[in-house]
């Protein structure tokens, strides 16, 4: 079995101090102060001050010296191998600042943008450290986490759209169009890019859009696994978590909290579902 290091940051979901995982925090300015994900502020604590000074809070991403750090520890810890497995870099530079980092050190490397982000990495991550276990080839492992790559699904009900427009996740007509008009948008990642899907009136029919969307893709392709997110609000994602312990009993559902850095550009209350066809 090869010595494999996992590296990514924590748009991924997975805590720090996992074994053989090196998760880079990114950062977060609430109020106008600036914390490192998970290293001084748990997602407990974000969610508490998101709900207050959501409007105006902003992400950073991980410096070049913290990802190329943490190669340098990797190979002075005597691994063979990285994967690397990053969010989409469309929206975020730490993929590239990872291609960099990772020709500068003598281990065999796999940097994948992941073109997606929170509870899908973090699914990419655990089936490959699953497959090492099983004594899967290095290259194996990185083809099936690519393949991953492109049916790796996220839907999205934002409830900040005004911190979308800020951050440019989405375009300034959508974002004034559904402030005007009173429209909940359904969004969902295609290429590393967030496009809506639906517009709806009505929290209601928020839930009817969602639950369509999902339906008609699980029809298509039935996961082994479905994951509803939440921006903090708990009791919201229980009425999905039940709608599809119902509808999918054969299906594991899980729920999670959203990670911190996709909570500030969306908003407290935001919920979405994640899936990997396979």
């Amino acid at each position: 079995m090869n010595k494999i290091a996992w590296v990514t940051d924590t748009s991924s979901g997975l805590q720090i101090g996992e074994k053989d995982t090196f998760v880079v925090p990114m950062g977060v300015i609430l109020n106008d102060k600036h914390y490192q994900d998970q290293a001084e502020l748990s997602v407990e604590e974000f969610y508490q001050l998101l709900k207050e000074y959501g409007d105006g809070a902003k992400t950073t991403q991980p410096n070049f010296q913290a990802i190329h750090d943490v190669y340098e520890e990797i190979e002075r810890s005597g691994y063979t191998h990285v994967i690397a497995v990053h969010p989409s870099s469309k929206l975020t530079g730490s993929f590239q600042s990872s291609v960099i980092a990772s020709q500068e050190v003598n281990v065999t490397s796999a940097v994948i943008d992941s073109k997606i982000g929170s509870y899908p990495i973090k699914a990419m991550i655990e089936a490959g450290k699953k497959m090492n276990e099983e004594g899967k080839s290095f290259d194996e492992i990185v083809e099936t986490i690519k393949r991953y790559v492109k049916d790796a699904v996220l839907i999205l009900n934002p409830k900040n759209l005004n911190q979308m427009k800020k951050s440019g996740r989405v375009s300034k007509t959508q974002s004034l169009m559904a402030g005007l008009l009173n429209i909940h948008l359904v969004l969902q990642f295609e290429d590393g890019s967030i496009y809506p899907i639906d517009k709806v009136r009505t929290k209601k029919k928020v839930v009817e859009a969602i639950k369509k969307h999902v339906e008609k893709n699980i029809a298509e392709f039935r996961p082994q696994e479905i994951c509803v997110v939440y921006g903090g609000d708990e009791e919201e994602a229980e009425i999905y978590v039940e709608w599809l312990q119902a509808t999918y009993p054969d299906i594991h559902i899980v729920s999670e909290i959203l990670v911190p850095v996709a909570g500030v550009h969306l908003g407290y209350g935001t919920i979405g579902i994640s899936w990997i066809k396979k």
